[in-house]
């Protein structure tokens, strides 16, 4: 699964995520918007490919398991957002397309930590409700 791409075509953009060490490498685009889109499905959907890949990481007997001390992610209104690599990912429920909204500030490509994965997995799980 290393090297394995998945790519998912959202409600308005696509999402490809894959394996990048003990990394997991999220790419968004927006297909000429400001974010990408997600309904319920793709919502879970994307949840399941995560927490897979976040368990093959976590089970590997050479990761280096860090410790989660704190809470990573800030919310500001309805916004939830984390500073990855210089980045701001960013998550909310958009109530206008009655759908999850993802995006990133600078980064459209992002290599993510597991404890930030755990987080984001919860998040989504959330506005899926």
């Amino acid at each position: 699964m290393e090297n394995k791409v998945y790519n998912w075509l959202v409600k308005k953009g696509t999402i490809s995520v894959r394996k990048n060490g003990d990394l997991i490498m999220l790419q968004l685009d927006y297909e000429n918007g400001e974010s990408c889109l997600l309904t319920r499905a793709d919502n879970d959907e994307i949840i399941q490919l995560l927490t897979t890949i976040a368990e093959q990481i976590w089970e590997n007997p050479n990761y280096e398991r860090k410790p989660y001390t704190k809470q990573l992610y800030e919310k500001i209104d309805n916004d939830y957002y984390w500073e990855i690599n210089g980045s701001k990912l960013i998550i909310r429920y958009n109530e206008n397309e009655n759908a999850t909204e993802i995006r990133s500030d600078e980064s459209k490509e992002l290599n993510i930590e597991i404890n930030y994965i755990i987080e984001i997995v919860q998040i989504l799980e959330h506005l899926s409700r």
